[in-house]
């Protein structure tokens, strides 16, 4: 099965040509490494059906994370929310300023990786016995 957080490697591979696409795409390939990492242990570890596909799937999944009791999840959806806020101004907004992007790479990138850590420590660990 796929590895999700392969995508971190790509985005990587793509900011090292910091083009204005090559930074706009490199930030989304980051959001969807922490999403779909993320959305494949609430299905997998925490057995939670309701996010293998649907309607609003982003929105949701950071609206279950962040109203966790679970400090860790609550902290990941968070971060993942304000990554997938960049993630659509770089995929949908041509006005912004290509500054505005290569400014964020670095704290893209450091929060997708706690992102990837940390549900790493989760699927080893899970807050809620299952």
């Amino acid at each position: 099965m796929f590895d999700f957080s392969k995508y971190y490697d790509s985005a990587d591979y793509l900011v090292k040509i910091p083009n204005e696409a090559n930074v706009r795409s490199g930030i989304s390939r980051y959001y969807y490494a922490g999403f779909c990492t993320v959305r494949k242990y609430l299905v997998e570890t925490m057995n939670e059906s309701e996010f293998v596909m649907g309607h609003n799937i982003h929105r949701r999944i950071c609206d279950r994370l962040i109203g966790s009791q679970d400090d860790t999840e609550a902290f990941i959806g968070e971060k993942l929310s304000d990554l997938k806020e960049l993630r659509n101004e770089a995929d949908y907004d041509w006005r912004l300023d290509f500054n505005h992007f290569k400014e964020s790479i670095s704290s893209v990138q450091r929060d997708t990786k706690l992102i990837l850590e940390q549900i790493d420590s989760l699927k080893t660990s899970p807050p809620f016995e299952l």
